[in-house]
């Protein structure tokens, strides 16, 4: 016998693996692949007197918030991502800073709810300007007003941490912009973490952009997002330019049609990395029924997610939740 012989593995002679073969060896060895407090669930913040229901999930009013994240927390999910069907629409997004405006009564709401909740916030112009676009721009060219735009978005991410956010969530990918919401908050909120988006392209932002009115008006957000073909490498571009402007955590989306980029966002990035399923994946994951659900969940953490953003959330946590009794 060589020495190669020697140290090499030898196989069970009827092909039984020791590690998989009795139920109390692989109970012992095993790990839970997915747990309720990897789950976060989106939060469409809706009029009182808006449509009766949405096939979504987590769209509701205001009245309807308290019992909806009591009812998330009793299922262990304890963190919520609050989007805010805008109002007073005008070109300078002025109903985003009105005091008591549907978003900042959602987070206080969340908070007299489950004080433990943790809230992120979006802080985008796209809800609140009457042109859609994410952005405030020049009433002489046209181009983005990269200043008024900066101050918009930092004034929402304080306004938003006063009335309780736990994280404010930059959504238009503007170099710069990042930096301004951390300069922003660094003013007596410098607790409040910021975490942007990494958005690529896709079809799959459909039904919230529908529910919520945020299609733009004219043309399209392409310049503000990835392009897909490229985002393999400018995902990665992208989250260090984000970290280096004061980042604490990212967001990919969406995951469905990205799963290689979040692998990749994984490998090079150490600060806590969020998978949002987005509202166009919640038709297709219907189809694969609960337990499907939970796999593909499972899937994004084993990808490298902390966190899974999904409108399935509630449904994920429900078939753990069975699965445990």
């Amino acid at each position: 016998m060589t020495a190669t012989d020697r140290f090499a593995p030898v196989a069970a002679p009827d092909g039984v693996n020791p590690l998989r073969a009795r139920a109390a060896v692989r109970d012992l060895y095993a790990r839970p692949t997915i747990t309720p407090g990897d789950l976060s669930a989106p939060l469409l913040v809706l009029p009182n007197d808006g449509p009766a229901a949405s096939e979504l999930p987590g769209a509701v009013a205001v009245g309807d918030i308290a019992r909806t994240v009591r009812r998330w927390w009793s299922l262990g999910i304890h963190g919520v991502k609050l989007f805010a069907a805008g109002h007073d629409r005008d070109g300078q997004a002025s109903g985003a800073l009105l005091p008591g405006n549907r978003m900042l009564a959602g987070i206080e709401a969340v908070k007299a709810a489950e004080p433990g909740m943790a809230v992120t916030t979006e802080v985008c112009g796209c809800s609140w300007t009457d042109h859609g676009q994410c952005v405030l721009r020049r009433s002489d060219d046209g181009r983005i007003d990269l200043g008024a735009t900066f101050e918009l978005m930092g004034t929402m991410a304080v306004r938003h941490a006063e009335a309780g956010a736990d994280v404010v969530s930059p959504t238009a990918m503007l170099d710069g912009s990042v930096r301004a919401v951390r300069v922003a908050l660094n003013d007596g909120h410098r607790d409040v973490g910021v975490n942007p988006n990494v958005a690529l392209h896709t079809v799959l932002y459909g039904p919230f952009k529908q529910l919520m009115g945020t299609n733009p008006v004219a043309g399209h957000r392409r310049g503000l997002q990835l392009e897909p073909g490229r985002a393999d490498r400018d995902a990665l571009v992208q989250a260090r330019q984000w970290v280096t402007e004061g980042a604490d955590s990212l967001t990919l989306q969406p995951v469905m049609t990205a799963m290689d980029v979040l692998v990749r966002l994984r490998a090079d990035q150490q600060v806590p990395l969020v998978a949002y399923s987005t509202s166009g994946e919640w038709a297709a994951l219907r189809q694969l029924g609960p337990a499907g659900v939970v796999e593909y969940h499972a899937a994004l953490k084993r990808a490298g997610a902390d966190v899974i953003l999904s409108f399935a959330a509630e449904e994920v946590a429900r078939r753990l939740e069975d699965g445990r009794g």
